[in-house]
């Protein structure tokens, strides 16, 4: 990254910050930037994916405001996002809408408005998500972006499957299923398997479920997105997990746990050491459950991802129980019972509870 940008400084700058003899020959260069950096978050390469992205950001830094500013904090913003850097993605996709608004590029604006309405989403604030995801929804029908549209019907569905609204969530990823695969967004497709498949988990529906996550992982394989491989691995691990395929559990966890691993992913490398502790506290390696799961405790924090971060407490009591530690425990369900309270989930909220009144 360093010599691109020495070599940058020493052009000759028109009073744009363009060199003065190649007129629009940075904004080309950022954009086969930007395929680059699209391989490799592909791939998984998420640290090559980010040095490219703010390789080219400086290309045009100084140029006359444009569309590509607004899309490429967005894009940045997104990576950072997807490895659990919440408060930094946060902050590019601040500066993506304010471009936007700036220059009056409508799409742009909806598009960064979904992606700030994903970070109030992961911190827990669920009213205000839904809010933004509104107002992301109908400026995307304003602007003609249907494919925004659908991924935003996915991300309501989501919110409604939280709050156990099962009819609207359904409803919502058909919605969006039928709408991505119209437009050829097989990515986005195989998002939607991937929550389908969590909704039939919750509804105890595991054959569909597991067949979901099945179609779900062939287009992940075909597409050859590391990301997609290793949330659609997670949910397999779940199902497995709730069959008693203790074997295919272990298998599925690993793999997204090494994903995650190599991509850098805080909530990914969460979601697979809770999935590990689940399987170590079955086979009564009580120890090794606790340390994974305050390991990923810690990364749900970091992450800034509440649900996450109750979700595993839960467990954490439940272990901690089971070791005769009961006031530990407590201290722990009680911290994700206030957790469920705040993200407006009454039944987790009441199951966590339940855990801390005494046997009659």
């Amino acid at each position: 990254m360093t010599a691109p940008e020495t070599n940058f400084r020493r052009e000759r700058r028109s009073s744009h910050g363009f060199p003065a003899t190649r007129p629009g020959s940075h904004a080309q260069e950022a954009r086969e930037l930007v395929s680059r950096a699209r391989e490799h978050r592909l791939r998984g390469n998420v640290a090559e994916s980010c040095v490219a992205f703010e390789m080219a950001l400086a290309l045009i830094d100084g140029a006359p405001t444009s569309p590509l500013h607004s899309d490429l904090h967005r894009w940045h913003g997104a990576l950072l996002f997807d490895v659990g850097s919440t408060s930094e993605a946060e902050a590019s996709f601040r500066r993506s809408l304010e471009t936007a608004q700036f220059i009056r590029y409508a799409i742009g604006i909806a598009r960064a408005q979904a992606s700030l309405a994903r970070v109030a989403h992961r911190r827990g604030d669920l009213a205000g998500a839904k809010r933004q995801y509104d107002d992301a929804s109908l400026n995307a029908v304003a602007s003609g972006d249907h494919a925004l549209f659908a991924r935003v019907e996915l991300d309501l569905g989501t919110l409604s499957a939280l709050m156990g609204d099962v009819e609207d969530a359904t409803q919502r990823f058909r919605l969006s299923m039928r709408a991505l695969s119209e437009a050829g967004d097989d990515s986005g497709v195989a998002c939607a398997l991937d929550n389908v498949a969590q909704l039939r988990i919750q509804r105890g529906r595991l054959d569909e479920a597991r067949g979901a996550v099945s179609e779900g992982l062939a287009i992940a394989e075909q597409l050859g997105d590391a990301l997609l491989k290793q949330r659609l691995s997670a949910t397999a691990a779940e199902i497995a997990f709730a069959t008693g395929d203790t074997d295919e559990c272990d298998a599925s966890s690993e793999r997204a746990l090494s994903i995650a691993s190599s991509r850098g992913d805080r909530i990914g490398r969460a979601q697979g050491l809770r999935l590990r502790a689940r399987l170590e506290a079955r086979r009564g390696a009580s120890e090794q459950a606790v340390r994974s799961l305050e390991s990923a405790r810690a990364l749900a924090a970091q992450s800034e991802d509440l649900l996450m971060g109750a979700r595993v407490l839960v467990e954490y009591g439940d272990v901690l129980a089971s070791r005769g530690e009961p006031a530990l425990a407590r201290t722990a369900w009680e911290q994700a019972r206030a957790a469920y309270a705040r993200l407006g989930m009454p039944p987790e909220a009441i199951a966590a509870a339940r855990r801390l009144s005494p046997p009659a």
